[in-house]
């Protein structure tokens, strides 16, 4: 072998060498790669195993209690129970969809008193994670409470620290606290354009019972009249329905398209509520002081007796002709009364005139 073939032999053997070593640094990347989308995946896996597990805690917390005593129940048995049964309602709303960690907590909060509650022998307590039923009664943060009392609800504005504490809520909150007041009433009670002096101011919600998101307020503004209900002698809170009430409506060019509408009357002025949070704290705070801020607005004066009797005849006159049942009934009823007249005329007639000719033949004879 010469000197040529001995250096090309040696530089083939430090190429197989160097790919050789090549190859095995690129398997061992390979493998450390391997290894870390390994460890990624597994972290991906436990990580989201610990979102879903906390999505779901809330509602196991609260559904898979062995202890509860407060039924789970749902939209239509809470629309049978607030339609068909005599005794007030508790519900309590927890977030079955979302992490609430506090859910749980409250629950237990509750149920110590469960038993004292329905010891009452006039309130059912249940439970429930129905959004329709949070939505129709505009509760948006959870752990809530509302309380039914003769079907109108209220919401509770306070913690769930202390089962005393709520305890003592639901004794204190047992009267409906709102005034209900229509066409035919509103001036009367509130005495809006020409108060007395010293008269008490009001703070009136107008809403339309008609629209799920508007009536859903009702809850939350027996909140706000409980809250003066206790401090007595400042302000009288009422609620006024716009789908039946368009007296009061139209004079006070209300559009129920932005429903709820709050306004208040303090001394023969009006100020609007336009903040746009609608919560207990804030709704109470205007009524106290921060309507101050605000330019207040004469109160349109009240029709006079000729006008609310021209409006109700207009209004009974459009809804018989609006029940064509009706309509049709009325007409059918007097096309028969009056045929039943002339048959009996035209009888009474007949029957005269008989008794004429006899009188006549008897004569003669």
């Amino acid at each position: 072998m010469n000197c040529t073939e001995s250096l090309f032999l040696l530089l083939s053997l430090l190429w197989c060498c160097t790919l050789e070593a090549k190859r095995g640094k690129s398997s061992k990347s390979d493998e450390i790669f391997r290894e870390h989308e390994q460890q990624h995946s597994a972290r991906d896996s436990a990580k989201y195993k610990k979102e879903t597990h906390r999505m779901t805690s809330s509602r196991q917390d609260v559904t898979q209690d062995e202890d509860s005593t407060i039924e789970d129940v749902d939209e239509d048995k809470i629309d049978q129970i607030i339609r068909t049964s005599t005794k007030n309602l508790v519900i309590f709303f927890y977030d079955g969809y979302a992490k609430c960690p506090n859910c749980g907590e409250a629950l237990a909060v509750v149920e110590e008193i469960d038993d004292d509650i329905e010891a009452t022998g006039y309130i059912e307590v249940v439970k429930t994670d129905d959004r329709s039923v949070a939505r129709g009664l505009a509760v948006a943060t959870f752990p809530a409470l509302v309380y039914f009392r003769r079907q109108n609800p209220i919401t509770y504005d306070g913690d769930f620290n202390d089962s005393h504490a709520i305890l003592r809520w639901l004794r204190s909150h047992e009267e409906v606290a709102t005034w209900v007041l229509t066409d035919d009433s509103f001036e009367d009670y509130t005495d809006s354009y020409s108060p007395d002096e010293g008269a008490l101011d009001w703070f009136v919600m107008f809403y339309n019972s008609e629209e799920p998101d508007c009536n859903s307020f009702v809850a939350t503004w027996e909140s706000v009249a409980h809250k003066f209900f206790r401090l007595r002698g400042l302000v009288n809170v009422g609620r006024v329905d716009m789908s039946i009430n368009d007296d009061v409506t139209d004079r006070f060019r209300l559009d129920d398209a932005q429903c709820p509408i709050f306004l208040l009357f303090h001394r023969g002025k009006m100020y609007r509520y336009k903040d746009a949070a609608k919560n207990i704290r804030s709704l109470t705070a205007f009524a106290m002081y921060k309507f101050k801020d605000l330019r207040g607005y004469h109160v349109p004066e009240p029709p006079t007796a000729l006008e609310n009797f021209y409006e109700h005849v207009k209004e009974r006159v459009a809804d018989i002709l609006e029940d064509s049942q009706a309509l049709t009934v009325i007409g059918i009823g007097g096309l028969i009364a009056i045929v039943a007249a002339t048959i009996y005329a035209n009888a009474r007639r007949k029957q005269h005139t008989v008794i004429v000719t006899d009188n006549n033949k008897s004569k003669t004879n």
